[in-house]
């Protein structure tokens, strides 16, 4: 099943689908990063930003990275993160919608 797929309209310019392995489960869209650059570095950080959260008696669920002109959105399902690369002053509401929804269809993974 595609999950990504509902992104595109939006303009996102890269979004993955992976597990907290880093390995690219599904991807959408191209250039920079990698698909497989993105995945890693995503996982990376929610396992990196895991005790941080465990201290604040929860868990990593939801995080946003800015640069002067990109945004990556990224939310964890369980044992899976999603994350979409847009560029700035982008619709970051409505994508972050998206990604929700999506969320949903993956906790059924």
């Amino acid at each position: 099943m595609a999950y990504l797929e509902s992104l595109a309209p939006f303009g996102v310019k890269r979004a993955v689908l992976t597990g907290l392995d880093g390995l690219v489960i599904e991807a959408l869209g191209r250039g920079h990063p990698p698909a497989e650059v993105l995945a890693a570095e995503l996982a990376s950080l929610v396992r990196h930003m895991t005790p941080l959260a465990e201290a604040l008696s929860g868990e990593v669920r939801r995080f946003t990275l800015a640069t002067e002109n990109h945004e990556i959105l990224a939310l964890r399902v369980g044992e899976y993160v999603l994350g979409a690369v847009i560029e700035r002053g982008m619709d970051r509401k409505a994508v972050g919608q998206e990604l929700t929804r999506i969320a949903l269809k993956v906790q059924n993974l």
